[in-house]
C-alpha cells in the first residue's frame, strides 16, 4: 500500500519540544511520552496544524523506517488514540482541541467601553486580613491565608460595603483572617456578612481560638460559618472542638517530614479529622523538604488525570488565584499578595477587577514562561502558584525540558 491516511482521535493533545514528544488523551486520561526523530516530528506537526483535521498521510517510506513505524503501531494499536485508512478515501475529519474563549480580554474591554458590567461575575471569594495575631506571621500570609503579626484593624463597615458591591451569583466564599474574637464587635460583623456571602470561613490560628473557646462554644452562629484552625504542631485538644456546635476543621502547616509524620500519624489515629487540610509552608530554610515532597517529579506527571475542559483552564487561567480578591488591613486590595495593590476598599470592585482581567498580572497567569513553555507537561501541569513566588523559581518540579 502506498500511503495511509493517520488520524488522531478527536480531545486527543498533542505537545513536543525538540527532543521529546508527548500525546494526551482527554476522553480516556491516558499519555504516551515517546522520543523524537525528524519524521516523527514533522508527523506531529502535520497533525497539529489546524487545517489538516488532525490527518496526515504516511508512505510506505515511513513503514520501512523501524522507528517510525513502532511509533505508529504504538499510537494506534497499543494506545488506540489514531487510526489508519486507505489513502484513497477521502481525508478523516477529526476536530482538533482548540481553547475558544467566550470572555477574553479584549471582550472586557469592548464591554466596559460601552458601559457594561458582566466582569464582576469573575469575583469569587474575598479574603479579609481583619485584624493581627500575636501568632500571625508577617511572612508566611503570602503564601496561605495567616493572620498577620502586626497590623491595624480593617473597618467593619468598609468589609461590609465592599462585600456587598461585590455581590454575584458565583461570590460563594468570604474569609475573615485574623484574631476574631479581638476584633472589635466581631459578632455584627460575622453575622452581616453571613447575610451576603453563601459561606463564611473563619481562619484562626490554634493559640487564638483555644484563648476564646469559652465565646466559641457559647456563642450563636449563623449556620453558614465554619472555622478553619492553623497549627504548627499537633493538639489533641482540637477533639474536643469536633462537638462545637459550629464546625471545626484544623489546617496543619508543616516545615518537614517529620511534621508530616506526625500530622499523618494524628489523622490514621483519629478518623474524625476528615476534613482536615495539610499545608506545607516554606521558611526559607527547608528548600530540600520542598524538593523532597512538593516539588513535582516524572511519577507525578505520568499520574495526571484531566479533562479537555481542566487542561483548557490551565491554558486560559490561574486556578489558584483566578476570582478572588484579598483586602490587608490597611485596606489595600490585591488579586495575588505577591504582586501590587490593585486599589484600596473605597475603590469600586468594578474598576478594581477591571484592572486586574485587562493587565493580567495574577488571575490569568499561566505556565507560558521558560522554563515551561519549552515543556511537553506546560498544560498538564497546575497553575502557577504562591510556592514559586515564595522560593523565587518559575517552576517547582525536577523535570527539564
Amino acid at each position: 500500500m502506498e500511503k495511509q491516511w493517520l488520524s488522531i482521535k478527536p480531545g486527543t493533545f498533542i505537545w513536543t519540544n525538540n527532543k521529546t514528544g508527548l500525546i494526551y488523551d482527554s476522553e480516556n486520561l491516558t499519555s504516551l511520552r515517546f522520543d523524537l526523530n525528524e519524521r516523527i516530528l514533522e508527523i506531529c506537526n502535520e497533525l497539529l496544524c489546524p487545517s489538516n483535521l488532525n490527518s496526515t498521510i504516511i508512505t510506505s517510506h515511513d513503514f520501512s523506517d523501524l522507528s517510525t513505524l513502532n511509533w505508529i503501531n504504538t499510537v494506534v494499536d497499543i494506545y488506540n488514540i489514531a487510526a489508519l485508512s486507505s489513502g484513497d478515501d477521502k481525508k478523516p475529519v477529526s476536530l482538533k482541541p482548540i481553547l475558544k474563549l467566550q470572555n477574553d480580554v479584549d471582550f472586557y474591554k469592548y464591554e466596559h467601553s460601552n458601559g457594561n458590567g458582566s466582569i464582576m461575575k469573575n469575583i469569587h471569594e474575598l479574603n479579609f486580613y481583619t485584624n493581627s495575631s500575636i501568632t500571625g506571621n508577617d511572612f508566611y500570609y503570602k503564601q496561605l491565608p495567616l493572620p498577620l503579626e502586626n497590623s491595624p484593624n480593617l473597618e467593619k463597615d468598609k468589609i461590609l460595603q465592599f462585600a456587598r458591591y461585590c455581590q454575584n451569583p458565583f461570590l460563594l466564599n468570604a474569609n475573615l483572617i485574623g484574631n476574631l474574637f479581638t476584633y472589635p464587635d466581631y459578632k455584627d460583623l460575622v453575622n452581616n456578612i453571613a447575610g451576603l456571602v453563601k459561606n463564611v470561613t473563619i481562619k484562626i490560628t490554634y493559640n487564638d481560638l483555644m484563648s476564646h473557646k469559652k465565646e466559641l462554644q457559647e456563642n450563636s452562629w449563623p449556620k453558614n460559618i465554619s472555622f478553619y484552625v492553623l497549627t504548627d504542631t499537633v493538639p489533641n485538644v482540637l477533639l474536643e472542638l469536633q462537638e462545637s456546635i459550629v464546625p471545626i476543621h484544623p489546617v496543619f502547616l508543616i516545615f518537614s517530614e517529620e511534621n508530616y509524620d506526625r500530622v499523618e500519624n494524628l489523622i490514621n489515629d483519629h478518623p474524625e479529622y476528615c476534613d482536615t487540610q495539610i499545608v506545607p509552608v516554606y521558611n526559607g530554610e527547608n528548600i530540600d523538604f520542598f524538593k523532597d515532597y512538593i516539588y513535582t517529579s516524572q511519577e507525578d506527571l505520568d499520574d495526571i488525570k484531566l479533562t479537555k475542559r481542566e487542561i483548557f483552564t490551565h491554558q486560559a487561567l490561574n486556578i489558584n488565584d483566578f476570582g478572588k480578591l484579598n483586602i490587608l488591613p490597611d485596606g489595600l486590595v490585591y488579586a495575588n499578595l505577591n504582586f501590587k495593590p490593585l486599589g484600596n476598599i473605597d475603590d469600586s470592585p468594578y474598576s478594581i477587577v477591571y484592572k486586574e482581567m485587562t493587565e493580567c498580572k495574577s488571575w490569568l497567569r499561566i505556565r507560558d514562561q521558560a522554563p515551561c513553555s519549552n515543556c511537553i507537561y506546560q498544560w498538564l501541569c497546575p497553575s502557577p502558584g504562591n510556592y514559586e513566588l515564595a522560593i523565587g523559581k518559575p517552576n517547582l518540579c525536577h523535570i527539564k525540558p
